[in-house]
């Protein structure tokens, strides 16, 4: 098992943004793409061939959308993912542009977060999410393509019945056990418990949870945060999950985002060691 590191990249940054990620000494990890304009033909083969010249392994390809994005309550229940219907076409659209492109690079998992589906699974707009990713799976499936949610927006266990519904053994999770803790939709340790066995990827990132009158918590620095990441380690070997665990540093404003990158680093291949041997 490695440790990886999330290159969000765009037409005209990806060169930099990977030798970056390179001279920090990562040579696998997952790629973000929030520029729709990049999902070209001519875009794909330059960014493969530049991969292949870095030696820099992409396991998943997190494909953002189109349209609004507001993260903070309350909007986050109206902008996010396929949940606002005025936007499901076009962001499934986008998603597929997306996953085509990742497999143009040789990428088999496409990632991404569908938004905060309601739990009833009578509500219109589940049913017409989960219609959506029925068609969207089937097509990866039979290329030999797999869709990860990206977890924290929905609780654990919806997630689980939408894995169910969908039916497809392609389908599964991109586990961010910070965003469990900052959402306050789980217990990070339970979900795993639960998700494990359809674990195909996993950000490490620590948070701390909401306080009374607070509508969520925040991200913090590797270790320092209530992320037992230990315990989830050894719940992944468990579960034989054979993958690479990618930082995923999203936090702004902080004193040295390279050393605090490179702490996280070293502080998750301590543990690996220790579980892993």
């Amino acid at each position: 098992m490695r440790v990886g590191l999330l290159v969000d990249i765009n037409r005209n940054n990806y060169k930099d943004n990977i030798r970056h990620a390179k001279s920090l000494g990562f040579d696998c990890g997952q790629l973000a793409i929030w520029d729709m304009g990049f999902y070209t033909d001519e875009y794909a083969k330059e960014l493969k061939a530049f991969l292949e010249a870095e030696k820099f392994e992409v396991s998943a390809l997190w494909c953002g959308w189109t349209g609004p994005v507001i993260w903070g309550y309350p909007h986050m229940y109206t902008s996010l993912g396929l949940v606002p219907d005025y936007m499901r076409q076009k962001r499934m659209e986008d998603l597929e542009k997306g996953a085509d492109f990742a497999y143009a690079l040789g990428i088999d998992t496409v990632v991404t977060h569908i938004g905060y589906t309601p739990d009833n699974p009578f509500d219109p707009a589940r049913l017409a999410i989960v219609q959506c990713l029925k068609g969207l799976c089937k097509k990866l499936r039979d290329r030999g393509q797999r869709f990860a949610f990206e977890t924290g927006e929905e609780i654990p266990l919806t997630l689980n019945i939408l894995i169910n519904e969908i039916g497809l053994d392609n389908v599964g999770v991109n586990f961010d056990p910070a965003n469990l803790t900052s959402s306050g939709r789980g217990n990070a340790n339970d979900a795993m418990d639960m998700l494990g066995c359809r674990i195909f990827g996993m950000h490490a990132k620590d948070a701390v949870p909401a306080r009374f009158g607070e509508t969520s918590g925040h991200q913090v620095l590797i270790g320092t945060g209530k992320v037992d990441f230990k315990r989830l380690m050894c719940q992944l070997k468990e579960n034989g999950f054979p993958g690479d665990i990618v930082i995923e540093h999203e936090m702004s404003g902080t004193a040295d985002r390279n050393a605090e990158i490179l702490d996280a680093k070293k502080y998750l291949e301590a543990i690996i060691a220790e579980v892993f041997g």
